[in-house]
């Protein structure tokens, strides 16, 4: 709702952009029917909007009927043989008015405003377009202009979406909407980073669950020894390590390995707590 409050607060400058943005509505939602032609859309403020361009390209006022379908969509309608010529060769391909290099960013704007919707980037990435008989087609444009649409066929209507964030990105860069562009960019990257602070901080409880229970493990097979007598079988550096890890159960490897004497690493520590437990579990056993 609020990308589309941005098309239609800002009416392109040029007639030829204004054209293709209307053709771009009647593109991806309009149809024709006994005599005149019938354009659905999703609000009082877009009626008006895309009723003033009509207007001006067609020299026609649109009138809202009832839709037969119900629901809260609107629906308006005008007579324009020329505008039911182009309903019709759309049935052949995509096409629009482009007289400038804006033209094709105005197009969008109308595909998106009349048939588009788009997710919140933090909860997930989607941009959807509800293109009905016309999804073919659609297609094949996306494709033209270097995207890659997937089809969704639901019971009540088949979907053109893109789900990949950087395509997404690109369509708004190139539909002329720089700020929704840049703003889903932010967006994205604030969830990124959100992510990976938490899978950062997953990974680090982690290891210090792996830690804590790595040297509870140790301090047991230390004890284990002791009960039953063992702990002088042990060679007389790993005998001394086992007394101080005894003596300091509560303290971090690097605190203990500095205040060893000699100090040594970190990592020499650890080798010597692994070679008690191999120890141990040799010890305890032989003597089962």
């Amino acid at each position: 709702t609020e990308q589309k409050k941005e098309i239609i607060s800002e009416m392109p400058k040029t007639q030829c952009c204004r054209r293709a943005l209307l053709e771009g509505v009647i593109a991806s939602h309009a149809y024709t029917g006994d005599g005149a032609v019938f354009i659905s859309l999703d609000s009082a403020d877009t009626v008006n909007f895309v009723s003033g361009i009509i207007n001006e390209t067609y020299g026609k006022s649109p009138f809202e009927v009832k839709s037969p379908k119900g629901g809260r969509r609107r629906l308006i309608s005008f007579e324009s043989r020329s505008c039911e010529k182009y309903i019709e060769s759309l049935k052949k391909e995509i096409t629009y008015m482009s007289r400038c290099p804006l033209c094709i960013g105005a197009f969008l704007r109308g595909v998106f405003l009349a048939s588009g919707r788009v997710s919140d980037p933090e909860k997930q990435y989607s941009l959807e377009f509800s293109l009905s008989e016309k999804t073919d087609n659609f297609v094949s444009f996306f494709r033209d202009i270097g995207m890659t649409p997937r089809v969704s066929d639901k019971p009540s209507e088949r979907i053109v979406y893109f789900k990949n964030s950087a395509e997404i990105e690109d369509f708004f860069a190139l539909a002329g909407m720089n700020s929704t562009a840049f703003s889903f960019m932010n967006k994205k990257i604030q969830a990124e980073i959100r992510n990976n602070a938490n899978r950062v901080a997953n990974c680090e409880i982690n290891n210090i669950g792996k830690a804590v229970s790595a040297s509870m493990s140790q301090i047991a097979d230390i004890e284990e020894l002791m009960r039953r007598g063992l702990l002088s079988y042990l060679p007389d550096e790993l005998h001394s390590t086992a007394l101080l890890r005894m003596r300091h159960k509560d303290l971090s490897l690097a605190r203990l390995a500095s205040i060893m004497t000699p100090p040594i690493s970190k990592q020499g520590l650890s080798h010597r707590l692994k070679k008690i437990s191999e120890i141990a579990e040799e010890l305890l056993g032989e003597r089962k």
